[in-house]
């Protein structure tokens, strides 16, 4: 895994493996708490929403712990990947964040879910 001068995470999380949530949350703490990503800002995406019994955004945020962060840039994306719906969405929202944090030299604001 490359980390080194990384400026973002993208994550991707099956929203519909209910079972691996732990999994995965392990798997994200281990590579957020990387001194390397320590100031890197985070788009999980929260594919396959279009499927019954997935998990919603806020689910995965919960599972993942990412309402536990401090400190750090992050938002959440629900996807479909196979229809490309959320995609646009998470990476626009990656690309204005880099470039305030560029501009500014900081963000204004932590983001939250989105749908």
């Amino acid at each position: 895994m490359y980390l080194s001068n990384s400026d973002a995470l993208i994550y991707v999380v099956d929203s519909l493996d209910r079972e691996r949530i732990r999994d995965a949350r392990q798997e994200f703490q281990t590579i957020i708490k990387d001194p390397l990503m320590a100031n890197s800002i985070i788009l999980v995406f929260a594919n396959k929403q279009d499927l019954r019994g997935a998990m919603s955004p806020d689910e995965v945020s919960e599972g993942l712990g990412l309402h536990d962060l401090r400190n750090r840039i992050w938002h959440i994306q629900g996807t479909c990947a196979l229809r490309g719906e959320g995609l646009y969405d998470g990476l626009d929202w990656l690309a204005s964040t880099l470039k305030q944090l560029q501009e500014t030299g900081h963000a204004t604001s932590v983001a939250g879910p989105s749908l």
